[in-house]
């Protein structure tokens, strides 16, 4: 079966809410076995609305929406669905009356806006809400399903999981499922990972897909099968040789970021780490320290954004500073050193650069970032010429930063 996700709400076009609640809905269908056809936003307007639901119900067996279930003039959804069906709504005396003792209780009145909460369609029925005044709605009508949820993810969250996921599952008779894992690859770029596994991109059951983020690109392998057990085993297969090919490139799955591989690996090898930052201002400290547990490896770290405040910390760098400028492979392996030094750590981080949008010249333009890994046998420095936003740079050159101390922690 497949399914279309509808949300509702101008609150969303405005970007004033994220949408997390259609992320989770579409990740509980795929357990299911139902695909996502498309997700829909659509503004508090009624004909926008209805033409959005017409052309779902057009393209897929089932559409589900997210919002517009209460009591004011902006929640549309309920007459929506009932349009689009070509349903009537009549009013559920059971949570009519439900909904008079909610605010009697309460000593508030009840007015009649309240009471549009109890409007049910003829071809269906009302779905529970133990947590909120609004129930949700199913239409069943010409072998097309219309399923109305809350916004709210306290209300939302539970309706679907306790009675939306049941009944689909019944409903499409535990057709299988539709399950992913994610590899998250650092220090590769998008076009030479695809390069890589392009003839696995090429198969239909299970899928490799590559997607670039900033300093690193995910491969999400998805397998449809009869048991969640079936497609695990799917994946596993096609992630092995997807390991194969990208070896230490991939860091971690799913939902681990690289500050946590970090900081894993460290803790693994009884080792500690430093961090002197300049354009970075402490990302990549911030970065570390995100990780819980982090105290037991990493310490200490510098922000030393003047030149001033690189000599304070680190005597040795006056001259180096003189001879090659701030921004320099020179600067960035005299911050790294002196990092490690300064108590002995295993590692050290040292990063310098031009993070913009100012400061840049001809000879040093913005984006370029010297980034340097100290450790007791020498110093890994790379150059780099970044492009993006202030924001970008900085994130790339933190990203940059701890991928390679990862990959020197694995060289031992």
């Amino acid at each position: 079966m497949r399914a279309e996700i509808v949300s509702v709400g101008t609150e969303l076009l405005l970007g004033q809410i994220i949408d997390t609640n259609a992320a989770y809905l579409a990740n509980v269908l795929s357990e299911i076995g139902i695909s996502v056809y498309r997700r829909v936003t659509v503004g508090d307007n009624m004909d926008r609305l209805v033409a959005a639901l017409r052309q779902a119900l057009d393209d897929s067996d089932i559409v589900l929406t997210i919002g517009g279930l209460g009591p004011t003039m902006d929640d549309i959804t309920r007459d929506g669905l009932a349009a689009a069906f070509d349903d009537k709504l009549v009013r559920d005396e059971a949570i009519a009356e439900r909904l008079d003792r909610f605010f009697t209780s309460r000593n508030m009145p009840v007015l009649e806006s309240n009471l549009r909460q109890a409007m049910v369609p003829t071809d269906g029925r009302s779905i529970s809400n133990p947590h909120g005044t609004a129930p949700g709605l199913l239409f069943e009508k010409n072998g097309k399903i219309g399923i109305a949820l809350p916004g709210p993810p306290n209300e939302f969250i539970p309706m679907t999981d306790n009675e939306v996921a049941p009944y689909l599952r019944q409903k499409t008779g535990n057709v299988g499922t539709i399950r992913s894992l994610v590899l998250r690859i650092a220090g590769v770029g998008e076009s030479m990972v695809e390069d890589r596994v392009k003839d696995l991109m090429m198969d239909a059951n299970p899928t490799v897909a590559p997607y670039a983020k900033v300093g690193e690109v995910h491969l999400r392998v998805t397998a449809r099968a009869n048991t969640a057990e079936e497609a695990d085993a799917l994946i596993a297969e096609r992630a092995a040789m997807v390991r194969e090919r990208l070896s230490e490139a991939i860091y971690a799955e799913n939902d681990d970021p690289l500050e946590k591989a970090v900081v894993t690996l460290l803790k693994e090898k009884g080792r500690t780490v430093a961090t002197a930052e300049s354009c970075t201002g402490g990302l990549i400290a911030q970065r570390i320290t995100d990780v819980a547990g982090s105290s037991a490896v990493f310490h200490r770290g510098f922000v030393a954004y003047s030149n001033d405040a690189k000599v304070e910390m680190f005597s040795e760098l006056e001259a180096i500073l003189r001879d090659h400028g701030a921004v320099s492979r020179e600067v960035a392996e005299g911050l790294a050193r002196g990092a490690r030094s300064w108590n002995g750590d295993d590692y050290g981080i040292g990063v310098t650069g031009i993070a913009g949008p100012d400061g840049g010249t001809a000879e040093k333009p913005v984006g370029l970032v010297y980034i340097a890994v100290a450790y007791a046998g020498g110093c890994d420095v790379e150059k780099a010429n970044f492009i993006g936003s202030r924001q970008v740079v900085r994130t790339r050159s933190a990203q940059t930063a701890l991928n390679m101390l990862r990959l020197r922690i694995l060289k031992g």
